[in-house]
């Protein structure tokens, strides 16, 4: 497809669509697990909690393809690299369909591959999207991820439940766990092919003599580290991308194994409680553009997003659904809705033609976060039978993500900074932004408790 011929405007809409499509189905193969964990657990007879170790190889090739990424966009071109992303991940689901668990490392290193998603769809918007729209467009983009939790959370628990007779084999066949990974790979393969017609635009500056090197570590991580916003927001990305990893690895098993919640009632919760993190990405992305500093946003993030944590652990028998759904809503708007103003963020401080690069360099820290979290939780889970504990460990960086954003980024190191903490967090522009972030905060509850929520 010659996008060329037309304007700036569709240009950029087109590959804000393309891009969302692309993170929401992607997001779809994220959640498969979680929701396909308590079946096949039974399935082949193992705990639980034996997803905390699925997600932790998933993650330990995220980290990997994060970093060693740059090399790959430049060379084969974002919509490429976005397309085998999209391939990867559904040839993951392909194993899980397989039944065969001796391959299920395999399926979730592929998934862990998948994650070089993110830095591809930030290049190209930042080659299309005017320096004032940043914000916000990359915050729609990122809405794909609740858009993708909203799909897989109906879609899955349906396919799952599936029951249908079929005259050409004369019986009754039910899809499973395994038929519902087979047809969310079909599905995910579909979409990978639907973005080819954009290759001939997207991907024009793409440089086939670029060389593939996985030794981009200490150069990504430089300019990451030597930017004090940077290393910053590298810190918050492992802050609250550990937040969104537990509760999205298990937050659904929470209810079914340890609430008593049924798949649908699971999925449906969190389905629901996805669909408002759809409009907090745009409002966090809109504000940050110009109305409201991104650090303070960050701040409300990360202390809200701890608050969140906290009545995570809370959750017991006496709780309605509704109320574990509002508090999971809490969740949502803050720790799985500040992708879009991070990436944004991410993209303006890169150095010119490396946005891609330094944007694999900030996630790998969600990555690292992302393997490490779902790993103590696993442990924590199969060593106390407890799903409250592991939230509790993870609302103590979301603080300190707090408390970091609440200064002017650091010209010395973290340690620097944390042995000056009293003597900054005791000046009164901290003390007026803390306490204007927490009115806001607790404005906003009372407005949606009047309201009914």
């Amino acid at each position: 497809m010659d996008l060329s011929r037309f304007g700036p405007a569709t240009i950029l809409a087109v590959a804000t669509t393309s891009m969302l499509t692309q993170q929401a189905f992607s997001y779809v193969c994220q959640i498969v697990m979680p929701i396909l964990a308590d079946r096949l657990a039974e399935e082949f007879g193992i705990s639980p909690a034996w997803l905390g170790l699925y997600l932790f190889l998933q993650n330990v090739m995220s980290i990997i393809a994060a970093i060693g990424c740059g090399s790959f966009i430049l060379r084969y071109g974002p919509m490429r690299v976005s397309q085998a992303a999209l391939i990867f991940m559904g040839g993951s689901l392909l194993i899980v369909a397989s039944g065969q668990l001796w391959l299920y490392p395999l399926g979730a290193m592929l998934l862990g591959a998948g994650s070089t998603s993110t830095p591809a769809s930030s290049t190209i918007l930042a080659r299309v999207c005017p320096p004032r729209l940043v914000s916000l467009i990359f915050s729609v983009k990122q809405t794909g991820v609740p858009v993708g939790s909203l799909i897989g959370g109906l879609l899955l628990p349906f396919l799952l439940g599936l029951v249908f007779y079929s005259a050409s084999v004369g019986t009754t066949i039910r899809l499973g766990p395994f038929g519902t990974a087979l047809v969310t790979a079909l599905l995910i393969l579909l979409v990978a092919i639907s973005l080819q017609p954009l290759r001939t635009y997207f991907d024009e500056e793409k440089d086939p003599t670029q060389k593939i090197s996985f030794g981009d570590l200490r150069t990504t991580l430089a300019m990451v580290f030597r930017n004090p916003a940077l290393r910053d927001i590298a810190f918050a990305a492992f802050a609250f991308g550990g937040l969104q990893s537990i509760f999205s690895g298990f937050f659904i098993l929470y209810l079914i194994d340890g609430l008593g919640y049924s798949e649908i009632e699971a999925g449906s919760a969190f389905a629901i409680s996805s669909f408002t993190a759809i409009w907090a990405r745009i409002l966090w992305g809109a504000l940050g553009g110009g109305f409201v500093p991104p650090r303070w946003i960050f701040a409300g993030i990360g202390l809200f997003g701890c608050i969140a944590a906290l009545l995570m652990t809370l959750l017991d028998f006496n709780w309605t659904l509704n109320e574990i759904i509002a508090v999971a809503i809490l969740y949502n708007i803050t720790g799985l809705s500040w992708h879009g103003i991070l990436l944004a963020q991410t993209a303006r401080l890169a150095p010119e033609g490396q946005v891609g690069t330094v944007t694999g360099g900030v996630l790998s820290f969600t990555s690292v976060a992302m393997m490490i979290y779902p790993a103590i939780y696993g442990l924590i889970l199969a060593a106390t039978d407890s799903y409250g504990m592991g939230f509790a460990l993870a609302s103590v960086p979301a603080f300190a993500a707090f408390v970091i954003f609440l200064n002017p980024s650091y010209q010395g190191s973290w340690l620097a900074f944390w042995l000056g903490l009293g003597r900054s967090l005791a000046t009164i522009r901290a003390l007026t932004q803390g306490a204007m972030i927490l009115g806001l905060g607790l404005t906003c509850g009372l407005a949606f408790h009047a309201l009914g929520f």
